[in-house]
């Protein structure tokens, strides 16, 4: 069942919009350079920690339809009375989502680093903290979308 609900998810988020992410990312990783300068050396020494904070705010990009979607059509209310537990659908969004996001995003990051001036020292340890850090991402981003579900815009 939680394979079902997975792939539901990614069905749904590449319908509506699965790239906004990553062309975020993207945006944000060519607007750095503008903002810092043309210093070379000082883009490499930022373009990391530039990359983080695109890569969070693209995770949270598509709060909106994570959850709330799911609760106002009362699909999580009868996914609770067929049995499955909250943990397990807040685990299937979480792997949907990245799996929505995350990989484009680990692709998406050797462009980024080609206009942050990463070398590939810088490039390969970033690629290994995005691998890492974005499930946590994921888990943040569900968890935010799951407190905000149902308030009002």
């Amino acid at each position: 069942m939680l394979a079902t609900l997975i792939a539901r998810d990614i069905r749904r988020a590449i319908g509506g919009g699965a790239w906004l992410p990553v062309i975020f990312f993207l945006l944000v990783a060519t607007i750095v350079p503008f903002a810092v300068g043309p210093d070379g050396q000082l883009l490499g020494r930022i373009g990391s920690g530039a990359m983080w904070i695109a890569a969070l705010t693209a995770a949270l990009l598509p709060l909106e339809r994570l959850v709330d979607p799911d609760r106002a059509d009362g699909v999580l209310d009868q996914l609770v009375v067929r049995g499955i537990s909250g943990e397990e659908i807040a685990l299937a969004k979480m792997v949907a989502h990245w799996l929505t996001f995350g990989p484009l995003l680990l692709i998406a990051a050797f462009p980024a680093s080609a206009l942050l001036g990463l070398g590939s020292e810088g490039l390969g340890r970033t690629l290994l903290t995005l691998a890492i850090g974005t499930p946590a991402l994921a888990a943040l981003a569900v968890a935010v979308a799951s407190l905000t579900a149902g308030l009002r815009g």
